[in-house]
């Protein structure tokens, strides 16, 4: 068994990771949650150098910064080859929004889904007003929260990333993410894929 360090912004990126991980045949033993981009950011020379030993995957968002290679470039040079580094284009909301399961999921029409989830500016505000929308009243409270604040409700992180582990389908949401696709790439040569 091939066994991966992570480091991520936050909870729904652990799932997010895990599932990658695991469909690239891989194992995850430990994932660490910086609590944000910035704090990630600090710390990823660091992880870089742990990776001499170890695989790592370590994963943010672009947010708003406009080139993705440029931001990994500027982040680390020279990456041992036990290290992957990937950015999710804007953020890894966009890869969830890319599959179709998600309107079952979230109990919205299939209809209301962006139809290119890497062009959303700002995935979690589109996840947010989806929530908004749904049939289910629980989530448009929990997920959808109060329609007068950009702040992500009480129940967001821990409703998608429920969906993550029990019905998010990467590999067909990669037909609708480049930024998805090329990240399950690089995470399949990480685990020796």
């Amino acid at each position: 068994m091939i066994y991966v360090k992570a480091a991520v912004e936050g909870k729904l990126d652990d799932a997010i990771v895990r599932r990658l991980v695991a469909n690239a045949g891989a194992e995850i033993v430990n994932v660490y949650r910086a609590d944000g981009r910035a704090n990630l950011i600090s710390r990823i020379r660091g992880y870089a150098a742990a990776a001499r030993y170890d695989r790592w995957l370590v994963l943010c968002d672009l947010d708003q910064d406009e080139c993705a290679p440029k931001f990994v470039a500027s982040a680390v040079q020279n990456p041992p080859v036990l290290f992957c580094f990937r950015v999710a284009v804007r953020s890894v909301e966009s890869w969830l929004l890319a599959d179709p399961g998600l309107a079952a999921h979230m109990e919205i029409s299939l209809a209301l889904l962006p139809h290119e989830p890497d062009s959303e500016p700002h995935p979690k505000q589109t996840l947010i007003r989806l929530a908004q929308r749904s049939r289910n009243r629980d989530i448009r409270l929990g997920v959808g929260g109060d329609r007068g604040t950009s702040d992500a409700p009480s129940l967001y992180n821990s409703f998608l990333s429920d969906f993550v582990e029990s019905d998010w389908d990467p590999a067909q949401a990669a037909g609708r993410s480049d930024s998805l696709r090329r990240a399950m790439e690089a995470v399949s040569r990480l685990a020796g894929g």
